[in-house]
């Protein structure tokens, strides 16, 4: 026997508030006390939900293909129920519905449970999550039908379709030749057929037509000494989708010294009357770019106190869109520009953006031209000592 005069006046006080009860005690069995201590816990719990599980929303979308249906599905899950497993069952499997994306989920998963597709947790909560999955046609003639049916758990929902109307005609339900429309369900399940509108269009090979070649860009440096011993530098940006050949016309009085492609030598010497024909392709199969470098010498002579220079480049076959000039000539003259085609740029000078052009003596002079097409751009420069440093003026 035990007594528990505590106890059960806690319990007798809260399951009868209206009784007062000042002092005293009682001797109870102790299974008489467990039983009005579950008795309390039963009239205290509250009231299990009228459901374990809500499909509050479901969405399906669809797109035709010429062999099945593609259809992307939507839902929001509300389970309400606590402390147990539960299942809620949203499609029925068929033997052509083939699942390709499911979701992952915390505490809860989504699959392929017996015949349906279901969602399994035994957490309350709101789950919304995308399934992805393919309904392919039983039978292989022209006419395609395929259905959809939705577990015990779903409300049959509509399917918005998507089909291309220049290749599909839908037969079930008729659509009227919309891209885009609602299908509704039926008996439970949702049906659609279609059939191929036209033979599948095989794609024609597009033929590019051939890339006319030209050089966007061209940049030239002279660089002279006092003595007169020039070189002359010019690099030509090719714009090219096939191997084409390029004709250059060497300036009177100059000797090529290198002929670079993409970096790489190509030849050396000059051919007969200063005339050079050399095959170009672009730098990568599939591209439409190239370079070529083209180094001269000259003797201009000795600078005098004042003189005239007559300048040249050399003349080549393709059109050149922009052409960039610098000239590294001995610092201790004074230089006008008096003739020629190329004209010198006012403001701040072009920057070489090449990571290779590294800074040059003399001083420096800017030219440029545009649209040279079958000539030899040209520059006639005048030069007198400069004294602008001079300590008699």
């Amino acid at each position: 026997m035990w007594t528990s005069s505590l106890v059960l006046g806690v319990l007798l006080t809260a399951s009868t508030p209206s009784l007062s009860i000042s002092s005293g005690s009682v001797t109870m069995p102790l299974t008489d006390v467990m039983a009005l201590h579950a008795q309390q816990q039963r009239d205290e719990a509250p009231a299990p939900p009228p459901t374990e599980a809500v499909v509050v929303k479901s969405q399906f979308k669809g797109r035709l293909t010429g062999e099945a249906l593609l259809v992307e599905g939507h839902f929001e899950v509300e389970v309400l129920a606590e402390g147990k497993w539960t299942e809620v069952r949203l499609l029925k499997l068929d033997a052509d519905t083939y699942l390709t994306a499911l979701p992952s989920l915390d505490k809860a998963t989504v699959g392929a449970l017996g015949e349906h597709l279901s969602l399994v947790t035994r957490e309350p909560g709101r789950y919304a999550f995308d399934v992805g999955f393919t309904l392919r046609p039983a039978g292989t003639g022209v006419e395609k039908q395929v259905q959809l049916r939705f577990g015990p758990h779903l409300t049959p929902a509509p399917l918005r379709l998507e089909a291309d109307a220049t290749a599909f005609t839908v037969t079930e339900p008729p659509l009227a030749g919309s891209e885009g429309a609602e299908v509704y369900p039926r008996q439970g399940a949702l049906r659609v057929g279609w059939r191929t509108a036209t033979e599948p269009k095989v794609a024609r090979q597009v033929v590019r037509p051939p890339l006319e070649p030209s050089i966007p860009e061209a940049q030239a440096t002279w660089v002279s000494t006092l003595e007169g011993k020039a070189s002359l530098r010019v690099r030509y940006a090719l714009r090219l989708d096939r191997e084409q050949e390029l004709e250059l016309e060497l300036p009177e009085g100059h000797h090529l010294e290198r002929l670079l492609l993409d970096s790489v030598p190509l030849v050396s010497g000059e051919t007969k009357d200063g005339r050079l024909k050399v095959r170009v392709a672009p730098t990568r199969v599939g591209e439409t770019e190239a370079s070529l470098e083209v180094v001269l010498t000259r003797e201009l002579g000795v600078f005098h106190l004042s003189g005239r220079l007559k300048l040249a480049l050399p003349r080549v076959s393709w059109p050149v869109a922009t052409l960039q000039a610098r000239a590294h000539f001995p610092s201790v003259f004074n230089y006008r520009r008096e003739g020629g085609s190329m004209e010198p740029i006012e403001g701040t000078p072009p920057v070489d953006a090449r990571p290779s052009a590294t800074p040059l003596p003399g001083k420096v002079l800017h030219f440029r031209q545009y649209l040279v097409a079958a000539s030899a751009p040209t520059l006639e420069l005048g030069y007198s000592v400069d004294i602008s440093q001079s300590y008699f003026r």
